[in-house]
């Protein structure tokens, strides 16, 4: 039965069930007849759609065909980016880049809380996906499945390497000491900020300093602290004694109503049964606690602006055993949650020191 070559391509055959017509067949037309066509028949057509050369069509179309399409996409993805360009341009042309449009209780961060709350973090990390420290303290390299201590090390150097670079950013710091947040406040909202001294803890002759590796070399790991930045977040600190959590009251000082509070300690019972003494290292005068001065805050997205620091000397603890370690900030707008998912004015970090 013949088919109509109105409603056919130029590449393509009616194909009779004769067998005179079949060897009469083109090897470069399409099979078409009104029977089920067999596997070679499909299997011939496929190849003749992938590679016509007789009509030099790929996939059914010739080049002037694909330069065309080619063309209409090419000209389409032009158009689309430069809407999306023309849109971004517009948005960084009315958007504050010092300023957050969506701050204090309006901020993605207030969402899960009342109220903006910030959390701890820790150094040294050597990956933001581990929360372990774990080395033997007899080995400054890693070897196989153990690690050394040297890489700790380094990282904490490479950290506070940016607290000693005097550039024209941290030469708008400032001297905060003895003058009160209210003076300051103006001042940072005008691009100045307090200058963190890091050879503070050089000149009080602490054990968490380069010199002596962090004490990492003798088992005892000084970890750092820093509390998370937050636009325009000022912590309301503890005024007298009544006010502060129950294991402060014992320790309280008139100079803790300038600190935002850590403390640090085993996450579970077991853990503190671990864990025999620490020693904080911070600009208070103690160590039996450690803390982050008001003066530093609020964080306005000053040039050159360096967090306050915390070092937390873990001067006696158990070896060769995991210790889940908690570290929490203390203020009288900084809440607190146990959730691993959820962390809120905490840190946790596991300890194995071999």
């Amino acid at each position: 039965m013949a088919v109509d070559s109105t409603y056919m391509s130029a590449s393509v055959k009616s194909y009779p069930l004769s067998t005179s017509d079949k060897l009469a067949l083109n090897k470069e037309e399409i099979i078409v007849k009104d029977d089920e066509l067999t596997w070679d028949e499909e299997w011939h057509n496929f190849r003749v759609w992938c590679y016509n050369s007789k009509y030099r069509e790929v996939c059914g179309r010739d080049g002037l065909a694909w330069a065309k399409i080619a063309l209409f996409y090419f000209v389409w993805c032009m158009f689309m980016a430069g809407i999306f360009a023309s849109f971004v341009g517009i948005f960084m042309a009315i958007v504050d880049k010092r300023i957050p449009p969506y701050r204090g209780n309006s901020s993605a961060i207030a969402l899960d809380t009342s109220r903006p709350n910030p959390g701890l973090g820790f150094r040294p990390q050597i990956s933001v996906q581990k929360t372990l420290i774990k080395y033997r303290s007899s080995h400054p390299e890693s070897s196989g499945y153990h690690h050394g201590w040297s890489a700790y090390k380094n990282q904490l150097d490479e950290f506070l390497a940016y607290y000693t670079e005097v550039d024209s950013r941290y030469q708008r710091a400032i001297d905060c000491s003895g003058v009160p947040i209210n003076k300051l406040r103006p001042q940072f909202y005008e691009g100045k900020s307090c200058r963190f001294d890091i050879n503070m803890f050089r000149n009080r002759q602490t054990p968490c300093v380069t010199q002596r590796n962090f004490e990492y070399n003798f088992g005892r790991p000084c970890v750092l602290l820093k509390l998370n930045k937050i636009y325009d977040w000022e912590p309301i600190t503890y005024q007298n004694a009544a006010e502060v959590p129950e294991q402060f009251k014992a320790l309280w000082d008139s100079e803790f109503s300038d600190y935002v509070l850590v403390e640090c300690n085993g996450e579970n019972d077991v853990d503190r049964d671990f864990i025999y003494e620490i020693e904080y290292f911070s600009q208070m005068n103690t160590t039996r606690i450690g803390g982050f001065h008001r003066n530093f805050f609020p964080f306005v997205n000053q040039d050159g602006y360096r967090s306050p620091l915390v070092f937390v000397h873990f001067k006696k603890i158990e070896t060769n055993v995991l210790i889940n370690v908690e570290c929490r900030a203390y203020a009288q707008n900084i809440d607190h949650s146990d959730s691993l998912e959820f962390r809120r004015g905490s840190v946790h970090f596991e300890l194995i020191v071999e």
